[in-house]
């Protein structure tokens, strides 16, 4: 009798909150108004035209008015600005996750030095970097 109980108090609770985030719905629904309306294509040619070398929200980027630096790894030419990792496609830049094992002879300006499980890295907007034996040469980890 105490699981029935239990059970219908936690079926009650359920269809309550659900009938609450309903009327939030509805009630924004009639305040919304069609001149509102604008699908994310014409959001991102606005945004677009705007400023044609702002991220447009799918880790694209147009062209960059800053120096990048070169990292080819595994046949792949990758672009780094401000730390951030890239692959050229067409004349836009791809944001790409840096891939683990590349070595480079740089580390972006605007990390930090990090210490994990006794190992130093350097960490810059989440890629981490770990000095290697050879001079000025660091390689992409993920400890």
């Amino acid at each position: 009798m105490k699981f029935l109980k239990t059970s219908l108090f936690i079926l009650f609770a359920f269809v309550a909150f659900n009938n609450l985030n309903a009327q939030e719905k509805i009630e924004n629904m009639e305040n919304h108004t069609p001149k509102e309306d604008m699908t994310l294509a014409e959001k991102n040619a606005k945004e677009a035209k705007s400023d044609p070398n702002k991220d447009n929200g799918k880790g694209t980027i147009n062209s960059s008015d800053k120096k990048s630096q070169k990292v080819k790894y595994d046949g792949i030419q990758y672009y780094v600005i401000d730390g951030i990792w890239y692959t050229k496609f067409k004349s836009k830049y791809v944001l790409r996750q840096a891939p683990k094992g590349a070595k480079t002879n740089f580390i972006p300006a605007g990390g930090k030095m990090v210490t994990m499980g006794g190992v130093n890295y350097y960490k810059c907007k989440g890629v981490f970097y770990k000095k290697t034996n050879k001079s000025g040469v660091y390689e992409i980890v993920r400890p």
